[in-house]
């Protein structure tokens, strides 16, 4: 217990650093983005928001008056509404300087939040050495992250880092066996490392400082906080200590210690320890901190201004070299072009071989890259597998023309990496000023939209950009306004196809498939809204509703008596990335009274073979709950035998495309029948979709296929109108 008291006295005078800041006039209303990292911040499994920044926050809310407007989001896309001013407030965000350009952060840091590294119970990892050649669970864009690839860069330790959304995907990895060692925050790990049966190490990670932040020129909310929280970290007996107490010690207190004797021996400590511990550790960390500051001032005015993989300037230094060279080019009234470089394939050597390799893969085209600019030109990695080059004084479209078959000669030889080869091209979009754009920012978007545009032409290409493609461009965000405003006004609605059983004739169950009732264009197919709702990310919570909806009928109709048999429901590529499907299937047969077994999840096979590991763990755990799996659309997405052997699934479905022309296409019979004899090889269902004709059922029922459905039969009908199938 003393060990643990000192550690929250480090924590507390951790928290008396501060950032600076302006000054604003407050709000009574105030957006709050919420996104899941339990205990500091999360909704519940009531959909409320909870932790210790969501108590602190209401106890400051009630003092000021405030309403509280709860906006949920993953971390990246919170990041992205507080800078673009869609949210009043997030809290629970670790400062850094690049952070500090596009957010205002409060003045008084809120907490300290060191980060440490867990194994399995029965694996030990003295050091970070050890770490040699090992997989780790990190969360993506997280301060840590950073922090913990920057050391092991410097140290020379090759690592595989895994990138999921939340810390509680951290430890699902960890415990599965999918990697060695998961990297989490201390309060998240004290709380919950019990809960996965899994152990701290001595790996520790620097602090990061964790503050509110605000839209940038947006402070009079955090000068209001501030005042509180200088108020509350002056009082031992202020709610902020009962917070962190509250939420930030582990959940399991050791038993053989009565609740009376933990607070006594925590006031004795406080008197005798607070000021000579706290000091000493403060003293001796604040020496500590010097020496390598003063060490490392050099190499972190590069790591600042430079990417740490590849050397080249960083999305920062892009951006100012570009606005001094339009500064030049107005003042000569001379042209200036801007490249936008995206690599093809780059996701698929991620996917297949890991992110070393593809750090390597990166790290030679970059190379590779830079020799093929023009002295004084600019080349920089703007994250990821993206690019950017700034072109000074051209005369002459000849000269960008040179430039582009240059950068794509990069591409004519293999890239190898740890002795593999890969080949690989990529997409540019060019963006010219002053024709195209005056400012930086508009210069950049519009070569990446351009940039989009030579990937829909076939990839390996250039586009220049055009104001068509701006249109086009507001054209989707219109339609994704619109979308938005459809799953919040219930303008969707689900309609339902049978399936039957081909030997019997019988109905064997539904498949849910969701419309769009447009206010001006009327009922819309899945095809025309489901990809933008995907790209734009609003397949997460449509996907919630249509799991709610179709649990909530399927329940219904069991209650009236009725046997609609299986309720099939498609999940997204999109929504088996995050571990929360997993929260939204038990909540959805929680709140709807549906069994799990009347529900069947289908899930496309191109998006399992993309995330083969998350998509197995995924999958079992739905298994484990009684839900039924099928592969959707199976025969396009290249599966690979070896893995489809692992998959905990039920059902294969065979694509409409090879149904189409089944009875005139040899070439279709194949694969019907091949799909056939390898799902009855691995004891599966096998479902036919899109049969429409008498002599398509026929060959399919030749063939052995199980189960049916298509406009033969019925075309989807919504609730009313499906249930005449069941009386």
């Amino acid at each position: 217990m003393v060990v643990r008291f000192g550690l929250s006295v480090i924590l507390l005078i951790f928290s008396g650093f501060s950032i600076a800041t302006g000054a604003d006039n407050p709000t009574s209303s105030i957006k709050v983005g919420v996104y899941q990292n339990a205990p500091k911040i999360f909704f519940d499994q009531q959909g409320r928001a909870d932790g210790f920044f969501i108590d602190l926050l209401k106890e400051i809310a009630a003092r000021e008056d405030w309403s509280l407007d709860y906006v949920a989001c993953e971390w990246r896309l919170c990041l992205k509404k507080l800078e673009q001013g869609e949210i009043d407030l997030l809290p629970d965000v670790a400062y850094s300087d690049q952070r500090a350009q596009g957010f205002q952060f409060g003045r008084e840091v809120v907490l300290s939040s060191w980060s440490v590294v867990y194994v399995r119970a029965e694996r030990e990892l003295p050091s970070l050495n050890d770490l040699q050649g090992k997989s780790l669970a990190v969360v993506k864009d997280s301060i840590q992250y950073q922090a913990i690839r920057e050391r092991a860069q410097h140290l020379g330790i090759k690592l595989k880092f895994e990138e999921v959304d939340r810390f509680e995907d951290v430890f699902r990895l960890v415990k599965s066996g999918w990697v060695d060692a998961g990297l989490v925050n201390t309060y998240f790990g004290r709380r919950y490392g019990r809960k996965f049966q899994l152990k701290n190490t001595n790996i520790l990670i620097y602090p990061s400082l964790l503050s509110f932040a605000a839209p940038k020129g947006q402070v009079a909310v955090l000068d209001v906080i501030d005042s509180h929280l200088v108020e509350y970290k002056s009082d031992i007996d202020s709610v902020y200590y009962e917070l962190v107490r509250h939420w930030l010690m582990p959940l399991e207190k050791e038993p053989f210690i009565p609740g009376w004797l933990i607070w006594l021996l925590l006031i004795l400590s406080m008197m005798g320890l607070l000021s000579v511990a706290a000091a000493a550790t403060f003293h001796l960390l604040v020496r500590r901190r010097t020496a390598q500051l003063q060490q490392e001032t050099v190499r972190l005015e590069h790591l600042a201004n430079h990417d740490p993989l590849t050397s080249l300037p960083n999305r920062k230094l892009f951006f100012t070299r570009l606005k001094e060279y339009l500064e030049q080019a107005g003042q000569q009234h001379t042209q200036l072009a801007v490249l936008y470089i995206d690599l093809d394939q780059f996701k698929q050597v991620n996917d297949s071989y890991g992110h070393a390799v593809g750090d390597g893969v990166l790290g030679e085209i970059a190379s590779r890259l830079e020799t093929r600019v023009r002295d004084g030109d600019v080349i920089a990695r703007l994250g990821g597998d993206e690019f950017a080059v700034v072109m000074q004084s051209v005369t002459s479209s000849d000269q960008i023309l040179s430039c582009l078959q240059s950068l794509h000669g990069v591409f004519q030889e293999p890239v190898i990496a740890q002795d593999q080869p890969f080949v690989l091209s990529a997409s540019i979009g060019i963006s010219l000023f002053p024709e195209d754009g005056e400012d930086a920012y508009m210069l950049l978007r519009n070569a990446d939209t351009a940039m989009f545009k030579a990937k829909e032409a076939g990839r390996g290409t250039f586009q220049f950009y055009t104001e068509e493609m701006t249109r086009n461009a507001r054209e989707q965000a219109r339609m994704e306004s619109q979308l938005r405003v459809a799953i919040e006004a219930h303008q969707l609605t689900l309609h339902y196809q049978p399936k039957i059983c081909l030997k019997t004739g019988a109905l064997v169950g539904f498949e849910a498939l969701v419309r769009w009732n447009h206010p001006q264009q009327g009922m819309m197919p899945p095809n025309e809204f489901i990809p933008l709702a995907e790209e734009s990310g609003l397949i997460l919570p449509m996907g919630e509703w249509v799991l709610q909806t179709a649990c909530r009928q399927v329940a219904q109709w069991y209650r009236e008596g009725l046997n609609p048999g299986v309720m099939a429901v498609n999940v997204a590529a999109r929504q088996l990335q995050d571990y929360a499907l997993l929260d939204v299937v038990k909540k959805a047969l929680r709140e709807t009274g549906c069994q799990s077994a009347w529900l069947e999840i289908e899930l496309t096979e191109s998006s399992i073979m993309t995330q083969t590991r998350q998509a197995i763990a995924v999958m079992n755990e739905l298994c484990e709950l009684g839900v039924k799996l099928a592969i959707d659309d199976f025969g396009t997405g290249y599966s690979s035998l070896a893995y489809l052997r692992q998959l905990p699934i039920d059902k294969l479905k065979i694509d409409r495309s090879f149904v189409m022309n089944v009875a005139e296409n040899v070439d279709d019979v194949a694969i019907v029948r091949a799909v056939t004899v390898l799902g009855k090889t691995l004891n599966l269902e096998v479902i036919a979709e899109g049969v429409e004709t008498a002599a398509q059922e026929a060959l399919l029922r030749e063939e052995g296929c199980d189960v049916v459905q298509g406009y033969y039969y019925s075309k989807a009908l919504p609730a009313d109108e499906a249930k005449n199938f069941l009386t």
